[in-house]
C-alpha cells in the first residue's frame, strides 16, 4: 500500500471518530461478554494495564469495576474519545497509531489490550509494527489482549461494506483484506477496517515472537462477531 494511502486511510477514520464519538461512544457503553471471558487469562489481582486503542475507555472501567486496576494507560488518537474515557483513575495519551514508535516512553505493563484497534491500521506493514512494539512493552509473564472485527461472517455486518470509489479509492490501491464500511446510527460515517482472521493473527504473532495462549470467539447477537486473542511473551 501507498503511503499516501494509507494516510487517506487513517484521516477517514481519524474524521470519523471525530465527528461521531458521541454515538460510537454510545454504542459501546456496556460490557460485552468477551470481557468476562478475558478475565479466565488475567491474574486475579490488580494490575497494570496499557490500554492500546482506548476509546471511550471501557475495557478500564471494566477492570476497575472488577477491583483489578492498579495503573491504567489509555492511548488514542480521537481527542474526542478521550475526553469522553476520563476518570480520576485514568492515564490519557493522544497519539497516532500509525506511526513508527508510537508507544515510545510509556513503560512496562501486565496486560496489554488492544481491542478493535490494530484493524483500524493501515497496510499490514504498520500493523506487524505495532504488535511489535505492544510485545516490547509486555512486562514478564503478561499478557496481550487483542480483539478483531470478523465482520464478514455475518450477514448484518455484510451490508455495510461499501465501494472505494466512495472516498475516492479503487479496490487495487488497498490491501484485499480491506473494507470500507459504513455507519448509521446517531448520525452517518465511513470506516477503514481491515479484516484480520485466526491464520493473520497466529502469522502477526509469530514474527512479534509471541505465543498464542487462546482464541475465542464472542460479542455480537451471535456470539460471535469478535475474534479474541490472548497472546504471551
Amino acid at each position: 500500500m501507498e503511503e499516501a494511502v494509507a494516510r487517506k486511510l487513517v484521516a477517514l477514520n481519524s474524521v470519523f471518530y471525530e465527528t461521531l464519538a458521541e454515538p460510537f461512544s454510545n454504542s459501546r457503553s456496556s460490557f460485552p461478554p468477551g470481557f468476562h471471558k478475558v478475565l479466565d487469562f488475567l491474574p486475579r489481582r490488580p494490575l497494570t494495564v496499557l490500554d492500546i486503542g482506548c476509546g471511550n475507555g471501557r475495557f478500564g472501567r471494566f477492570l476497575f469495576e472488577e477491583g483489578l486496576l492498579a495503573a491504567y494507560t489509555g492511548i488514542d488518537s480521537s481527542i474526542a474519545l478521550l475526553t469522553l474515557a476520563q476518570e480520576p483513575w485514568t492515564r490519557l495519551i493522544e497519539r497516532d497509531l500509525s506511526r513508527a514508535n508510537c508507544l515510545d516512553g510509556l513503560g512496562e505493563f501486565e496486560v496489554i489490550m488492544c481491542l478493535a484497534t490494530l484493524q483500524h491500521i493501515p497496510a499490514q506493514l504498520n500493523r506487524q509494527r505495532l504488535l511489535d512494539e505492544m510485545a516490547g512493552h509486555l512486562a514478564v509473564g503478561g499478557r496481550i489482549v487483542m480483539s478483531n472485527w470478523q465482520f464478514l461472517e455475518n450477514a448484518r455486518q455484510r451490508r455495510k461494506i461499501r465501494p472505494w470509489t466512495d472516498v475516492g479509492l479503487e479496490a487495487g490501491e488497498v490491501e484485499h483484506t480491506d473494507f470500507l464500511l459504513s455507519w448509521d446510527r446517531g448520525g452517518t460515517g465511513l470506516r477503514y477496517v481491515a479484516l484480520l482472521d485466526e491464520e493473520k493473527t497466529m502469522t502477526m504473532a509469530y514474527q512479534a515472537k509471541l505465543r498464542v495462549v487462546k482464541y475465542f470467539r464472542s460479542d455480537g447477537k451471535e456470539g460471535n462477531l469478535n475474534l479474541y486473542t490472548i497472546m504471551a511473551g
